[in-house]
């Protein structure tokens, strides 16, 4: 049975792999505990370890994984617009270390989180498309993680697999994401603020996070069978955009409620549009995304009107 360890354990991602993973692997996860939605979904996970991607996590363990997923990470474009330094730090200077304690502690594969913030405004966004513009300082901290592990497993033989998660979203997700912030003011008849540009409404790729970590399970059977030193990059994408104003609007059906709208311009900072081509990790696993917004939505909702935060 494969051994594998997950940092970011009981993150929004994290705790739903947890799930996704035990029935088949010997799972161990970390989170450093520093937000109160990781707290309580903390509550029902066993074996959790308490403690930083910054520490030697791996050298204190007699037992070595096999498979590290790194998902731990300082999330959202905002944040890094009035805390860059935080998003230095936590994204590459954490993920040096985690790269750092595969090279030393002889973990072989690594797959790890990265974000379709790293792509440049465009059409269908493929992983091989120009992203040397990032809009935002989080993309382009995710996009350094990727150039790190490109070097590590060149120079020191790690596998590795990057991970470009198109707007996950589902149950447990987190209080500072547009989803939970939807939910949260739709119930309480408040308006929601829904950004537009000059050609009208703003597109995303939702992706529920039921097709992300299974994505993520079966990248788990087919990295061990790679050569070492091979470093691969896929979007984890629905593959169909889906106007926010319509998104907003399936969770409000949802919840039983109606909606407020108050529009602003969109953040500079801000795409337009995502579009995750999911051409590669078809071919690669056999396997792309297929739960429908309106289908992932009610299993969100349904969450929310039971256990929200």
């Amino acid at each position: 049975m494969k051994k594998i360890f997950i940092t970011g354990a009981a993150g929004f991602i994290g705790s739903h792999l947890q799930n996704e993973l035990q029935p088949h692997f010997s799972v161990t996860g970390m989170d450093n505990l520093h937000s109160g939605a990781s707290k309580d979904r903390a509550k029902s996970m066993s074996g959790l370890i308490h403690q930083s991607i910054h520490s030697g996590f791996l050298d204190e363990r007699s037992e070595k994984p096999e498979i590290l997923i790194h998902l731990a990470a300082e999330t959202g474009i905002s944040g890094s617009l009035t805390d860059p330094a935080l998003y230095f730090q936590q994204n590459v200077e954490g993920t040096f270390n985690v790269l750092e304690q595969c090279r030393t502690n002889g973990v072989k594969y690594l797959i790890y989180a990265s974000s379709s913030s790293v792509y440049e405004p465009g059409e269908v966004m493929k992983e091989d498309a120009p992203h040397n513009k990032q809009l935002s300082f989080y993309g382009t901290s995710k996009r350094m993680t990727e150039i790190m592990t490109e070097n590590y497993c060149r120079q020191f033989g790690i596998t590795a697999i990057g991970l470009r998660f198109f707007t996950v979203y589902g149950s447990w997700t987190r209080p500072d994401m547009a989803a939970y912030k939807f939910m949260t003011a739709i119930d309480g008849g408040k308006p929601v603020t829904l950004y537009n540009n000059n050609n009208g409404d703003v597109y995303r790729d939702f992706t529920h996070v039921s097709d992300v970590v299974r994505s993520i399970r079966l990248l788990t059977d087919k990295i061990i069978m790679e050569p070492a030193g091979r470093h691969q990059i896929f979007n984890i994408g629905y593959g169909s955009p889906v106007s926010v104003k319509h998104y907003a609007g399936l969770i409000a059906d949802n919840l039983g409620k109606s909606i407020i709208i108050e529009s602003r311009p969109l953040p500079e900072n801000e795409l337009e549009s995502t579009h995750c081509d999911t051409g590669r990790l078809e071919a690669y696993i056999g396997y792309k995304p297929v739960c429908p917004v309106e289908k992932g939505i009610k299993e969100m909702t349904d969450w929310f009107k039971e256990m929200r935060y």
